[in-house]
């Protein structure tokens, strides 16, 4: 590739993410060569395109307007390699994927399908409950819990996750089976939330107000936390559904009604989806948990 070329793709990266270090580190060249790629393009084009300070990167209106032109292009170039590449009728190369836990572990579980078919794909999975910067980490898709408010993104609608309310038995054995959502109020309930905001749950189409000794930003942690006896937890079914076979955990309230998650997928609408993306996708879709068999748990 020439000299321009990846002159251009280091300064798309410190418009997305301005700062000389973290870009050096992620393309694994110095800062020193970080600094002269982006005098190459400022030199080429004849303008300054970001105003430099010991702390801060700051793009400027003619970087904002190169950065358009600057995808377009590196967008158009990595078309024209997928369909001349080796494997021109098979998808192949990096696709960089951001998961919410639950539904990550879920695909990871049957991605020997969709490599099994397409062996010259590799999978980057970001897996974690809070939502990544889709641009600055560079994912191809993410996945998110709607509504998604961001004219910048185009969203695909993968479907509904049902969630169910569930606890350790020898926890309901020694606290009591609730039988109605006003019981919560005397348990011990094991919030998906961090800081000082209430955590909320909504059964029955009423929203209330839940507590306990044990809270965390980590569903995984939250399944552990339930998993050893702390309290009564709101989890999507697909990661307690085997727990509730093995009877590990008991379904609390199970006549309830609790909303389920409206499961999104995302990706830059500045950014044609790749060949390989697509399949990644389309796998997405045919393997979206089915909700049936989830209120079957």
């Amino acid at each position: 590739m020439s000299d321009l070329l990846i002159a251009l793709r280091t300064f798309v990266r410190l418009c997305e993410k301005p700062n000389f270090s973290r870009v050096a580190e992620e393309m694994h060249a110095s800062h020193t060569t970080i600094a002269r790629r982006l005098d190459q393009v400022e030199a080429h084009f004849g303008t300054p395109l970001f105003h430099r300070t010991t702390r801060r990167l700051i793009p400027t209106p003619e970087a904002d307007r190169l950065l358009i032109h600057a995808r377009t292009m590196l967008d158009a170039l990595e078309v024209a390699e997928q369909d001349f590449g080796p494997l021109r009728n098979e998808p192949s190369g990096l696709v960089r994927i951001g998961f919410t836990t639950a539904l990550g572990l879920h695909y990871v579980e049957r991605l020997g399908e969709l490599t099994a078919r397409y062996p010259a794909l590799q999978l980057d999975c970001a897996m974690t409950d809070w939502q990544r910067d889709v641009v600055e980490d560079r994912l191809d898709l993410a996945l998110r819990v709607g509504p998604v408010g961001d004219d910048s993104l185009v969203v695909h609608r993968l479907g509904a996750l049902p969630r169910l309310l569930v606890a350790h038995p020898d926890y309901l054995g020694r606290h009591g089976t609730p039988v109605g959502a006003e019981d919560l109020s005397t348990h011990q309930c094991i919030a998906y939330a961090y800081g000082d905001v209430p955590a909320r749950w909504t059964i029955d189409g009423r929203e209330r107000v839940v507590s306990g000794t044990f809270r965390s930003d980590s569903s995984e942690a939250v399944h552990r936390a339930v998993l050893s006896g702390l309290g009564i937890a709101l989890l999507p079914a697909i990661r307690v559904r085997r727990d509730i076979e093995a009877g590990r955990l008991l379904p609390v309230l199970p006549d309830s009604s609790i909303a389920p998650l409206d499961i999104l997928v995302v990706h830059p609408s500045h950014k044609r989806l790749s060949p390989r993306a697509r399949v990644v996708l389309d796998f997405l879709k045919t393997h979206f948990p089915d909700g049936n068999a989830m209120d079957r748990c």
